[in-house]
């Protein structure tokens, strides 16, 4: 009987080992958010067919922003280096793409609202307008920073060849998605905020959608969860446990907060930024909503928060 048991063991997971690996491109796709990895369904291929072709015969989006989202050498080698030169053979999705070679590549930088519209239409405009063509690679050069995510996939930025179309700018310029700084990759970001500035003023893609717009931090609220961008005027500053706590509002218990852990004041400090003189001030931060004491984001590096005048921003977007 142990002996029956056994093999029927072996067959069931070989069934499901064999079920893992046939598996396409197509029929799953992996989407990382941050350090979190989740297998989920990948839109229908037919769907993204189809939405190439309205793509192909709607107004060119492509035509509008490329020649304004290109990106020159000088810029990508100040902050980055060029790992390779490959060939964009199809999206998986909106993030990534496959290379003839195999390779994956993670554009990054970037947030995508992980909505099944959104992916198959960034997807089909990725495919409509960079499939063959030959795209470089750029990715960080400081010791510590990680070219490849837990995946394997290439982190980097992509620029074509021939044009010098910068595709992370594109994809901003026409509201496919929002800048995302990363503590270890607070690269480009001049060039990023420019371009993500230039969709939101012409409400192009998403930007023409009330989820994607800036929230304002007086009127967000506790049920508001995800990656959001809050704009407002710092009513208070308080630090608590070594870590600074502005907050927008005069009940702290409510209001909306940004919290700056001690490390990150200090990076302030050692740029001349006064974390602390932030009272009064108009600012722009983007991260992950939480809910402590009122809505909530935690910043992880200065590039986070941006001052919307402009007055403590110019060191702060030139850190490495």
């Amino acid at each position: 009987m142990r002996g029956i048991l056994t093999f029927l063991t072996y067959i069931i997971f070989g069934l499901i080992a064999a079920n893992c690996i046939n598996v396409g491109y197509y029929n799953k796709y992996v989407f990382a958010q941050g350090l979190q990895h989740a297998v989920i369904n990948a839109p229908p291929k037919d769907d993204v067919q189809k939405a190439e072709e309205d793509a192909a015969n709607a107004p060119n989006t492509y035509d509008k922003y490329a020649p304004a989202s290109t990106l020159k050498r000088e810029t990508l080698e100040h902050d980055l280096k060029h790992l390779k030169t490959v060939t964009y053979k199809q999206a998986i999705d909106a993030q990534r793409f496959l290379t003839t070679d195999g390779d994956i590549v993670y554009l990054e930088g970037l947030y995508v609202p992980d909505t099944q519209d959104n992916d198959v239409n960034t997807m089909a405009f990725l495919n409509e307008h960079f499939k063959d063509k030959e795209i470089d690679l750029y990715v960080c050069k400081e010791r510590g920073c990680k070219q490849n995510d837990r995946l394997g996939d290439i982190r980097a930025h992509g620029v074509t060849q021939k044009d010098h179309i910068w595709i992370q700018g594109l994809l901003l310029r026409s509201g496919f998605a929002q800048m995302r700084t990363r503590k270890d990759w607070p690269y480009l970001i001049d060039a990023m905020y420019e371009a993500e500035k230039i969709g939101q003023s012409d409400k192009s893609g998403l930007w023409s959608t009330d989820g994607f717009s800036i929230l304002d931090a007086k009127t967000i609220t506790d049920t508001h969860r995800g990656y959001s961008i809050v704009e407002g005027r710092v009513y208070s500053v308080a630090m608590v446990d070594n870590k600074v706590y502005l907050n927008f509002a005069d009940n702290w218990r409510k209001d909306f907060t940004i919290v700056v852990p001690s490390d990150v004041r200090r990076d302030y400090s050692k740029y001349g930024v006064d974390i602390m003189g932030s009272g009064g001030k108009k600012l722009r931060v983007r991260g992950w909503v939480d809910y402590y004491n009122g809505p909530t984001i935690e910043i992880d590096h200065m590039q986070q928060i941006e001052w919307v005048n402009g007055e403590d921003n110019k060191d702060i977007e030139n850190n490495k």
